[in-house]
Formats: C-alpha cells, structure tokens, sequence
C-alpha cells in the first residue's frame, strides 16, 4: 500500500512538473512574422498594387495583337499579304513625395515582322519634370486610326528632357529639350548631315475641355551641315489641331507646315536639307468618327500634303483617304478593320503612285 501511495504521488508531481514546464517550452518555440500580402492601391485608379515593404504603388499593363494585312505589290520580292504579331508590355510605377508624384514608365515591345524586342519608353517624372525616352513634346495628334496618323507632329518618341505645367481648367503646357529627328540626306559632302551639337528645342500647349480639344505644338532644331564651309541653319516644325465632340459623333483637324524639320511629320519621305537651303512640307488632314454604340464606332478620314525639296528626291504631292470600323464585342477585347487608298504624284512620273491597303487587327488589353 504504501509503494502504490508513493506511485501516485510521484505521478502528480511528474504531471504538475509537466505543466508549468509546458508554457515555457512554447515560448521558446520560433514565432512567424506576419505576412506582409500585396495590397490594392487605388490612389491612382485601378490595377494599381503596393510593392510590398514600400510606399510605391505598381500598375502591369499592355496589349497583345494580331493583324492581318494586304498591300499592293511593287515588287516581285515584296509580300502582298502578310500575318503578323505584336506583344507591348507597360509597367508604371507611382508614389507621393514632398515634391510632388513620382512616376517611372517603362514599355516594351516585340513584333514577329522585326527584329527583337525593343525598349520603345523609358521614363521617369517628379511633379511636372520629366526625362528619358518620351514622345516629343511638340507632338500634335488629334487625326487618325489604324492609318493616318502620319500626317501629325511630333508622334515619335525621343530623348527628352522637359516640364510640363498643368494651368487649370484643362489647359496644360509643355517644353522640352531632345534629340533632333533628322529625315534624309542633309548635307553636301557625304550625304549625311553632321552630329548633332545641340538639342532640338519642342513646346505644346494644348487644351482638354468637356466640348473636346484642341492644340498648338512647334519645334526648333539645328541643320548641322558636315561641310564646315557652309553655316548652320535653324529649320522648324509648327502644328495646330482641333477635336470637337457632339455627342456620338467626333470631328478632329489637323494641319502641319515644316521647314528643316520634316523628321517631326512622318507621312513624307525625303531630306531636310542641302547646302544651305531646306526642304518644306505642309498638309492638312480631317476625320469623323461616329460611335454606333458604346463599343462600336466607325470614322472616315483624309489627309493631302506637298513636300517641296532640296535634295535628292523629286517634289511631289500626296493624298490618303481611309475607313474604318471597331467593335469590342467583350472587355478589353477589339477587332477592326480598315481600308486605305494613297495616291501621290510627283514632278518626276516614275515616282508616281497609286496604291490601295487593307488590314483586320485582333487586341486584347489587360
């Protein structure tokens, strides 16, 4: 009896023992760090989420496409029919300081018909500076849909760096220094114009209001001829364009004149410049565009412009006109088609042309 009470209470104490041992135990067992989740960051709109850890808010976005094109054929090696692809991813990264928003933009892009995948921006802003590799801040664009939009200034991107000011009530005001676009031949020895020495010079000012939208951009940029012999000269760009909105139909203008600086209107082909004197460009183009429905519309559009040049290439004039008609038949998703005729004549007979092309594009956004 007196084992079995000994046993018993050996078992009790062994049991309380094990109690009070069992809180310390557990509290020297290793503790998880909260997980730190990615969050919605909607100061910005949506698609926006917090980098973990930080204050920066991180946006993913882009398109893939697939198009399918017919182009007359002026030559036998040329293709007249052509299916290719697009991939362009964009990545957007925001954040508030002392001094205003911080914004990086990065976008990417790779198309089956060229070679590689290329860096087409690259930039960054503080408040309302900004550098890197940007669209001008001349750029003019109000005419346009799959064809056309040749016939703006300034829509091609460069290496910038510039302000823009937001003065209320919609309006805004840009100006920037960049690489100049230089276009052709530009000089009497060699047939290439010199480095550039100093940046081209590129302003907008441009209006956003409930009735639509109109704007004025111009640009300066040095004619650096490579025969030391014959001094610089200045050549410009300078463009206005309007856009009116009446309910479902929207009507734009656009109208461009150049001097030296024909890099900065992409519809003409041929050279800034020769032995001091400079080639000149000017054209005027048009749409309309009508909404159907909220996802369906279709616009006409025309362009005309006359290049009276200096160098190797003959004059000429030109004209495109063109249809088209959208239809997003789910989110995020778009199929278009459009028609374009051109017809250019030139002082020289040969250079002539006269051409019809046709395109059906597949998009999806995200």
């Amino acid at each position: 009896m007196k084992v079995r009470n000994m046993n018993i209470k050996s078992l009790i104490l062994g049991s309380a023992a094990a109690l009070v041992a069992a809180p310390a135990m557990a509290a020297d067992l290793p503790v998880a760090e909260p997980v730190d989740y990615v969050k919605v960051c909607d100061a910005y709109g949506a698609g926006y989420h917090f980098i973990p850890g930080t204050d920066t808010c991180l946006k993913i976005g882009g398109y893939v496409r697939a198009e399918a094109q017919f182009t007359e054929r002026f030559a036998r090696a040329d293709n007249k029919f052509e299916i290719w692809s697009r991939g362009l991813v964009t990545v957007t990264a925001k954040e508030e300081t002392e001094l205003g928003t911080l914004v990086s933009f990065i976008e990417i892009q790779g198309d089956t018909d060229a070679s590689g995948i290329e860096m087409t921006k690259a930039w960054l802003s503080l408040g309302g500076m900004y550098a890197g590799y940007i669209t001008s801040a001349s750029v003019v664009d109000h005419v346009g849909g799959m064809y056309l939009g040749d016939f703006d200034l300034g829509d091609q991107t460069v290496g910038a760096i510039g302000y823009n000011a937001d003065l209320g009530n919609g309006v805004s005001a840009h100006i920037a220094i960049e690489n100049e676009i230089v276009e052709g031949a530009s000089a009497v020895v060699g047939g290439i114009e010199a480095g550039q020495s100093m940046p081209a010079v590129a302003a907008r000012i441009k209006v956003d209001q409930a009735w639509g939208s109109a704007s004025l951009g111009a640009v300066v940029r040095q004619v650096n001829y490579n025969n030391a012999a014959t001094d610089s000269d200045l050549g410009f760009a300078v463009a206005a364009g309007i856009t009116g909105k009446f309910d479902a139909l929207t009507a734009a203008l656009n109208a461009v004149y150049s001097e030296g600086a024909l890099g900065y209107t992409a519809w003409v082909g041929g050279e800034d410049a020769l032995a001091g004197s400079l080639s000149d460009v000017w054209s005027i183009s048009g749409m309309l565009k009508y909404a159907f429905a909220d996802n369906a519309y279709g616009l006409v559009a025309a362009g005309y412009g006359e290049y009276d040049g200096v160098g190797a290439t003959p004059d000429y004039d030109e004209w495109q006109i063109t249809a088209e008609v959208g239809y997003t038949p789910v989110k995020n998703f778009t199929v278009k088609a459009a028609v374009l005729y051109k017809d250019r004549d030139s002082v020289v007979a040969a250079n002539d042309l006269e051409s019809w092309e046709g395109k059906i594009r597949l998009q999806r956004d995200f």
